[in-house]
Order: C-alpha cells, then sequence, then structure tokens
C-alpha cells in the first residue's frame, strides 16, 4: 500500500497479491492523524497488506522540508499502531506527473483523484525498483 500524506487529503494506492500492478484506491479527507490511522487501519485488514510506502515530499534537491518533518511524525505514529513494515518513499515530481496525467483524461488538477494517482504512481516506482534488484 502507498500513501500520499497531505494535511487535507490522503490519497491511497494498491497493489495486486502479486505485486505486479499499482492501482489508484481513494482519497481519503480526515480531520485528525487519530482518525486517519482508524481508517488505514481497516484499509490494511481488508486487503491484507504486507509493506506501508508513505511519500516523503523532500525538495527538488532531496533536503527535508517542513512537510517532510510532517510525515515522518506520521510515519512513526503510524508504526506505533501496526506491526506491518512501514517505509518512507521518495515522491518527489509525482503529483507533477499526477496532474498531467489528469490533464491528459480531461479532468481538473484539483480533482480528489490527484492523490490516489500520486500514490499509486509512487508504488508503481517501488515495484519497478523490486524488479531492478531481482534483475
Amino acid at each position: 500500500m502507498a500513501i500520499d500524506y497531505g494535511k487535507n487529503r490522503v490519497g491511497i494506492a494498491l497493489t495486486d497479491p502479486l505485486c505486479t500492478i499499482a492501482q489508484p484506491l481513494l482519497t481519503l479527507e480526515t480531520k485528525s492523524q487519530k482518525e486517519l490511522i482508524g481508517r488505514l487501519k481497516l484499509i490494511i485488514e481488508e486487503n491484507d497488506v504486507h509493506l506501508i510506502l508513505v511519500g516523503n515530499p523532500v525538495s527538488h534537491h532531496g533536503a527535508s522540508t517542513q512537510m517532510s518533518q510532517e510525515v515522518t511524525n506520521f510515519v512513526k505514529k503510524l508504526k506505533k499502531t501496526t506491526t506491518i513494515e512501514v517505509k518512507l518513499w521518495d515522491e518527489r515530481f509525482t503529483s507533477r506527473h499526477a496532474v498531467n496525467i489528469l490533464k491528459d483524461i480531461g479532468l481538473k488538477q484539483k480533482s480528489a483523484k490527484l492523490d490516489q494517482i500520486a500514490a499509486s504512481l509512487m508504488l508503481a516506482e517501488y515495484l519497478r525498483s523490486l524488479d531492478l534488484g531481482r534483475a
């Protein structure tokens, strides 16, 4: 599972059991991290998730940002509430790529689908990295 974490919206993507295809699942709008973690736990149980990738919004040069600090704090809380492995994943340019995808299919850039598409792009990149490691 991949999470594109934001203050107002959180995009979720999943892969198939064979870990070959990343698919957008949904965008969550929650009022608190506690509520978000509760909803994530249900998704984890329903989908037999074994790994959670959380997008790390570092700067274009790879430096930590204010939002990446918030994401790090969220990951610490998430790790305390689940036994599933949680990894930070560099999400540079996934939102920009997601915006381009939305434009290509004729949807507005501010669509609720933006976050889940960004999460699926991140997950697809992770899955490709696993394939490269097997080659």
